[in-house]
């Protein structure tokens, strides 16, 4: 019985150093690069959406019933095409009406003044006075308000775009005063950015991006920063800034619509023939930037390096190695 436990315990001993030895065996070589020279640029993301800088919402100054609809939801517009138009019926006869009480307060006003024309008027007369006064101008107001309106029962687009929004989809339809058409210039359609006040000075106008959306993963769309917001907004990530590019150029056949989210690239800064190595190659300490570099076979030494720009890839090394180093990449 002992005679077999010794050799049940060699041959146990056998396998470990087997799983040992082939362990040790298949361990992966340290991976070295070498520094090399090539353009590197900064950039910065930022996330936003497809909005317009030309777009309006159409109401008519006052509701009543649609006796002329010219276009309908999606179609494009010519510059002061005719939108639609309102019965102007319900809005004269209001008009007679506030003519008639315009005409009641001016009688009532001039019999005041009759009456208090040529004696002294206490405090309360003279409260009366001025009430009246007031009441008086406010019908003339209500009459050149609904005179406007009167002038105004027809809807003409502003400048040439698509109807992106219409609250009705034929004539003979009531429309309230809070009812509107939304007119938008596809010509006039940019990206506008979210970008965190931290970042903000990093980024000027005229500086070169790419804008990715989302409904385009495999596109993009070349423009450049022609705005930035001098006021900051408040939001729930903390102070932001708005930035504009412009899409105009790129929109062929209406590719973008409203709301679109997105990303834009921006280049910060580009150097050519930079000595660059893998970003993850360098570690920090103490505000201070390391890597490893190959001494032997079977060592490396630890030395500090200087870096410029980076990405999300790459580093730029300003001082501390050349091209004839090998630096060891982390698994």
């Amino acid at each position: 019985m002992k005679k077999l436990v010794i050799i049940l315990f060699a041959v146990a001993l056998c396998l470990i150093g087997f799983f040992v030895f082939t362990s040790r065996k298949q361990e992966k070589a340290p991976t070295f690069v070498t520094p090399i020279r090539q353009d590197i640029t900064e950039t910065l993301e930022i996330s936003g959406t497809v909005d317009a800088l030309q777009k309006a919402r159409l109401r008519f100054i006052t509701g009543g019933k649609v006796t002329y609809l010219g276009v309908q939801e999606g179609d494009e517009v010519n510059k002061w095409q005719t939108i639609a138009t309102i019965d102007p019926a319900s809005l004269q006869k209001s008009l007679e009406k506030t003519l008639n009480l315009y005409s009641q307060e001016r009688w009532d006003w001039e019999e005041r003044i009759d009456d208090t024309k040529y004696r002294w008027l206490n405090d309360v007369e003279r409260r009366d006075k001025d009430q009246a006064q007031w009441d008086l101008e406010n019908k003339v107001l209500d009459v050149e308000i609904q005179d406007i309106a009167i002038k105004n029962t027809r809807l003409n687009a502003p400048f040439a775009g698509i109807l992106t929004h219409s609250p009705i989809t034929s004539a003979n339809t009531q429309l309230l005063a809070s009812d509107y058409f939304e007119l938008v210039d596809p010509s006039s359609l940019i990206f506008v950015g979210r970008i965190d006040e931290a970042d903000v000075a990093k980024i000027s106008k005229g500086l070169s991006a790419s804008i990715r959306l989302d409904a385009f993963a495999e596109k993009s769309f070349a423009t450049a920063i022609d705005y930035i917001s001098f006021a900051s907004s408040e939001t729930v990530d903390g102070t932001i800034f708005t930035v504009r590019f412009p899409l105009a150029a790129t929109n062929e056949n209406v590719l973008f619509r409203l709301g679109m989210n997105g990303d834009a690239t921006i280049e910060i800064a580009k150097t050519q023939n930079a000595l660059t190595i893998p970003l993850n190659a360098t570690r920090v300490r103490d505000t201070k930037t390391f890597v490893d570099i190959k001494t032997s076979e079977t060592t490396t030494q630890e030395r500090e390096v200087t870096i410029g720009k980076e990405t999300d890839e790459l580093v730029e090394i300003l001082s501390g190695l050349d091209e004839n180093d090998q630096v060891l990449l982390p698994e």
